[in-house]
């Protein structure tokens, strides 16, 4: 169950996320690494990504997360291309159910995508800039509901 954070062995070979394919542990969260070095993403990437839910499982789980789970939102996310950086591996997607925009999580945040989450609920959302400021109108909650932690 244990997740590791460190490097692969090798020489100076250091893991990349598989959605965001970055080490931007800053902005994204910590990389999380599977036991046996196979799956690494960011913890961030893994919370806002449309199709991942957390299993609460201890048996293969990455950051709460099933690794079998992650690594199909992975395969899923090279057929989405995003919408900021034009590079594929962008499963976090606008939460206006009629919007099309997808991000890769660091690109939300450098397209000034509104973030939200409400982690005791288990609520991460993203608004493009389009959708951020009409985003709780159109969705029928108000903005009160949620907040934003600090980044």
């Amino acid at each position: 169950m244990s997740s590791s954070v460190e490097q692969k062995k090798g020489p100076t070979r250091q893991r990349k996320c598989g959605f965001c394919k970055s080490n931007r542990d800053k902005e994204c969260g910590q990389l999380l690494i599977s036991e046996n070095q196979k799956v690494a993403a960011h913890h961030k990437c893994m919370l806002f990504s449309s199709a991942l839910v957390s299993s609460h499982s201890d048996n293969e789980s990455l950051g709460g997360f099933s690794i079998e789970d992650v690594q199909k939102e992975i395969k899923r996310g090279t057929k989405l291309m995003c919408s900021l950086c034009h590079c594929p591996g962008a499963t976090i997607g606008c939460d206006v159910k009629t919007c099309h925009r997808t991000y890769h999580y660091h690109c939300a945040l450098h397209d000034k995508a509104q973030i939200r989450e409400k982690p005791s609920q288990g609520i991460y959302m993203v608004y493009c800039r389009k959708h951020k400021k009409t985003a709780h109108n159109s969705e029928g909650t108000s903005s009160a509901t949620f907040f934003q932690e600090e980044i």
